[in-house]
């Protein structure tokens, strides 16, 4: 699995940007040699301790400026504690109809995050899981460096 570990450098920049204290759960997974093979999937868990808040969940992404596409397309599945299942696609919209890309940019390295749900509830206190693939037509891509994902309490 080429997935390896967090990345750094990524979730600082995270960090520093944002610095925001509704974040319940954050984390970046980097993809190895920045090429994102549709059968390696990302994996993340995390703890909800307040069922009766509203949260929003994001999607980030990194890619390099020579990435193909003007999007991506994602499938993810999460599990709730009890074990109930969810599957959804999201498509990320990375560069306007010009080419240039949105995504706030360090040399040729640009960062993203998307809102993917906004105000979903977690109706069960515990432990979730999320697990996401690229739904391109390219069995692999280049260029794609981190995927992650944010929960974010949303302010009452």
């Amino acid at each position: 699995m080429r997935i390896t570990s967090v990345a750094l450098l990524f979730s600082l920049l995270v960090t520093l940007v944002s610095c925001d204290r509704s974040v319940v759960f954050e984390e970046n997974l980097r993809i190895k040699n920045a090429t994102w093979d549709r059968n390696e999937k990302a994996f993340f868990e995390f703890e909800i301790n307040d069922s009766s808040a509203i949260y929003d969940l994001y999607l980030n992404f990194r890619h390099g400026g020579d990435y193909p596409y003007q999007n991506i397309y994602l499938f993810i599945e999460s599990r709730s504690p009890s074990g109930q299942i969810a599957k959804d696609t999201a498509q990320m919209i990375l560069a306007d109809n010009k080419g240039r890309w949105m995504g706030k940019g360090i040399g040729d390295i640009f960062d993203y995050q998307f809102r993917f749900k906004r105000g979903p509830l977690f109706p069960e206190k515990g432990r979730y899981y999320f697990e996401i693939e690229q739904a391109m037509r390219e069995e692999s891509l280049d260029n794609v460096t981190d995927i992650g994902i944010a929960i974010k309490k949303v302010k009452e």
